[in-house]
């Protein structure tokens, strides 16, 4: 994958590669609050030029997400910019985090964690097959 553009916020990195797919890294000592959430959502828009595209989040061990940004994120306007969203965890608290975002908050996009960068790339490719025609 090429990458074509890059934001950098002091909580988090988007980089957009092959004009498809956004990856989201948070950094460490970060607490993400709808603030930052809105930050990430509206870099989102920007680096796909308004249109849904496949997003995958990796997190530092320490990186945490509040209510509200689980909230925001699960919206509608937090996932507009969204085709699915796959979440690579690296500790057992994140992953208690992501199954509270994804049975809490009801993510209305398809929304899965996983424990490596590899397996969360191939399900988001694959969601993005099931939605060309054929």
């Amino acid at each position: 994958m090429q990458l074509i553009q890059e934001i950098t916020f002091s909580h988090s990195k988007l980089q957009l590669f092959d004009a498809k797919l956004v990856r989201i890294e948070l950094f460490g000592h970060t607490l993400i609050g709808k603030k930052e959430a809105k930050e990430i959502n509206d870099a989102i828009g920007v680096l796909s030029k308004g249109k849904e595209i496949l997003v995958v989040m990796l997190a530092d061990e320490i990186a945490q997400f509040d209510k509200e940004a689980m909230d925001f994120s699960a919206s509608e306007e937090g996932l507009r910019y969204t085709i699915g969203d796959a979440m690579v965890v690296k500790s057992t608290t994140q992953r208690i985090t992501a199954n509270l975002y994804l049975k809490i908050s009801k993510p209305r996009k398809p929304s899965k964690i996983f424990n490596s960068e590899k397996d969360a790339l191939e399900w988001l490719f694959s969601l993005e097959r099931n939605l060309i025609p054929a």
